[in-house]
């Protein structure tokens, strides 16, 4: 296959995407550009509306026109097959969540019978912010970093200390604690783009959702197969 050839099948693999995604199978070849800038537009996809990669694809439209049109008097240069080729697999075979989140063997954790100064030093070492909290596999809560500061505003509690343990403080780290604070489930399979809705979405509304769990197929109840943050989402597609 010579370059040519591989820059249309691609060309058309990526109208293909855009009409069964975007346009429910009713896409004109004529409404191509228009169908793009609509989606950038509405910010729908994060690579189409990154400047960078819409500018590629609006070049790869002209190339592809010009191909078309006139007896394959041009050609695609090497390094643009390149980056339209990688464009076109982030828009049409978006990477998995489940390949991007950081897996559990790796995920700082820690059991109800740790202390407040336990976790605050491993959040310290680690530089994070929140620390799930698990009884075995099973996730209970999440400790951040105005655990403390909800737990005391709660009726009846007075006092906390360094020695406190979480298990006396359930009720202001369980996932349904701090309605401000909050955290999702999402499959396996889920791709990283959907994901990413979540947290845009929760912006738009003024929530706060700080991390993603996931499981085999979304639900709470599952055992959890890793976590994603904002920062992880952002990374796997390079936006």
């Amino acid at each position: 296959m010579d370059k040519v050839e591989k820059f249309l099948d691609l060309f058309r693999e990526l109208e293909t995407y855009l009409r069964v995604e975007y346009e429910r199978g009713d896409y004109r070849e004529s409404t191509f550009m228009g169908t793009l800038f609509r989606i950038k537009g509405r910010k729908e996809n994060p690579i189409i509306a990154n400047p960078r990669y819409f500018d590629t694809i609006q070049q790869a439209a002209q190339l592809r026109n010009i191909i078309v049109h006139n007896q394959r008097i041009a050609e695609p240069s090497d390094e643009f097959l390149d980056l339209f080729e990688v464009v076109v697999k982030m828009i049409v075979k978006p990477e998995k969540v489940y390949d991007a989140m950081v897996v559990m063997s790796r995920i700082a954790k820690v059991g109800l019978d740790a202390t407040v100064r336990e976790v605050i030093e491993l959040m310290h070492e680690k530089g994070f912010s929140k620390i799930p909290v698990f009884s075995g596999d099973e996730l209970l809560g999440v400790f951040t970093e105005k655990a403390l500061f909800y737990h005391l505003s709660l009726p009846g509690n007075e006092s906390v200390s360094q020695n406190t343990k979480l298990k006396e403080i359930i009720p202001s780290i369980d996932l349904d604690g701090d309605p401000a604070r909050y955290f999702g489930f999402i499959p396996r399979d889920m791709d990283v783009f959907a994901a990413l809705k979540l947290f845009q979405r929760d912006f738009r509304e003024k929530n706060k959702l700080e991390m993603l769990f996931v499981t085999e197929h979304g639900f709470r109840a599952e055992k959890i197969l890793g976590i994603l943050t904002l920062k992880d989402l952002e990374g796997a597609i390079q936006v």
